[in-house]
C-alpha cells in the first residue's frame, strides 16, 4: 500500500512538473513570429502596398493590432496564431502590390506612347488650319492649351522614373480629354473661318 502510494505521489509530481513546463513555456510573447509579422509588412509597405495593395495592407494591419491586443491580454498562444496569419497576409499584400505595380506601369507606358502620338496628330491638325488661313485670334486661345498638354506629356516621363504609376495613369486620362477638347476646338474654328468665307463670298457675287 505505502509503495503504491509513493508511486502515487510521484506521478502527481511528474505531471505538475510537466504542467508547469508547458504554461511556462507559453507564458511569455511570440516574439519571433511578432517580429516576423512586423517585418513582412514592412516589407509590404515598402513594395507599395499602400498605394496598389490597399486592402490587403488593411487587413495585415488589423490582424497586427489583434495581435498586439491579445499580447496585452497576455493570451499569448492566440497571439502567436494570429501573428503567423498576420505575416501570411502581409506576403499576399506584398505580392499583390509588386503584381498590381508591374501593371500600372505598364499601362502607364502604353498610355504615354498614345499622347505622344495623339499629340503630334493634333498639333498637325492645328498647323494645318494656320496654313488655311483661319485667325489667330481663334486659334491662340487653342495654341495655349496645346503648349499646356505639350508640357503635361515631358512631366510624364518624370513621374514614370518616380514610379508614380498610378498619378501618370489620371493624368494620361485628363490629358486624353484635353486632346479631344483642343481637336473639337480647332475643328469648330475652321468651320467658323469657312462660314465666313462662304458668306463673304455670297456678299460678292450679289
Amino acid at each position: 500500500m505505502k509503495g503504491k502510494s509513493s508511486i502515487y505521489i510521484v506521478t502527481i509530481f511528474f505531471f505538475s512538473m510537466l504542467s508547469l513546463v508547458l504554461v511556462s513555456g507559453c507564458a511569455k510573447p511570440p516574439q519571433q513570429e511578432m517580429d516576423a509579422a512586423n517585418a513582412a509588412i514592412q516589407s509590404a509597405i515598402g513594395a507599395g502596398a499602400e498605394t496598389y495593395a490597399a486592402d490587403q495592407l488593411k487587413e495585415t494591419q488589423d490582424l497586427i493590432a489583434q495581435m498586439n491586443s491579445q499580447v496585452e491580454k497576455k493570451d499569448y498562444k492566440t497571439a502567436k496564431e494570429t501573428a503567423i496569419k498576420a505575416q501570411e497576409k502581409a506576403l499576399e499584400a506584398k505580392s499583390a502590390a509588386e503584381a498590381n505595380k508591374a501593371k500600372a506601369k505598364e499601362e502607364v507606358t502604353t498610355a504615354s506612347n498614345e499622347i505622344k502620338q495623339g499629340l503630334e496628330k493634333t498639333k498637325g491638325i492645328f498647323t494645318e488650319a494656320e496654313t488655311a488661313g483661319v485667325p489667330a485670334v481663334d486659334l491662340n486661345p487653342i495654341k495655349e492649351q496645346l503648349t499646356a498638354v505639350e508640357t503635361a506629356a515631358g512631366e510624364l516621363d518624370g513621374m514614370v522614373s518616380g514610379e508614380k504609376y498610378k498619378e501618370a495613369i489620371e493624368k494620361t486620362t485628363q490629358m486624353k480629354e484635353q486632346l479631344t477638347q483642343i481637336e473639337q476646338g480647332i475643328t469648330d474654328a475652321k468651320a467658323k473661318f469657312e462660314a465666313a468665307k462662304a458668306a463673304k463670298k455670297k456678299g460678292k457675287k450679289r
